[in-house]
């Protein structure tokens, strides 16, 4: 095999001077190995800071929720459901107990609505009074009548 190559002095002369003349430069591997952990190490630097800013980017994500938590924004979400019974005792309270309805005077609100159908006690409030109640409606209303009101007051009270 050694009859068939060249001795190394005359290659190496060959290579220089066909790259010479083509004007192509000689590119070694060291330079480009070289250049290749350059940017090994780049890329490894900048995945570092990558990282490290994501990492804070969370912890402070974190931090918001506990926070947030612990103030209790997420109170509504964690709610059962809409019936609980500090939820029902307000609504309870609501309603009077007593009201003053002009021409009659101050009633029980509890026992109106007991005693008479919605439709007679809108028909006493629009007609500020009981005058077109029969003696059987004005029956049932008379015991929720806590203070009845004076013929002064009712004449004043229509009178405007």
């Amino acid at each position: 095999m050694q009859k068939f190559m060249a001795p190394k002095k005359t290659v190496n002369r060959i290579k220089a001077v066909g790259l010479k003349i083509t004007g192509v430069n000689v590119v070694r591997l060291k330079d480009v190995i070289g250049k290749f952990l350059v940017l090994q190490k780049i890329v490894s630097i900048l995945s570092i800071i990558f990282y490290l800013i994501w990492i804070m980017i969370g912890s402070f994500l974190v931090w918001f929720i506990i926070a947030n938590f612990r103030l209790g924004a997420f109170d509504q979400l964690m709610r059962q459901g809409p019936s609980s019974p500090s939820q029902q005792m307000p609504q309870a309270q609501q309603t009077p107990e007593e009201t003053t309805v002009p021409g009659v005077g101050s009633v029980n609100v509890n026992c109106v609505q007991k005693n008479l159908s919605e439709d007679l006690i809108i028909k006493m409030v629009q007609d500020k009074g009981t005058q077109n109640f029969t003696e059987d409606e004005k029956s049932k209303l008379a015991p929720c009548i806590i203070k009845a009101e004076s013929p002064t007051d009712a004449s004043s009270s229509t009178s405007q």
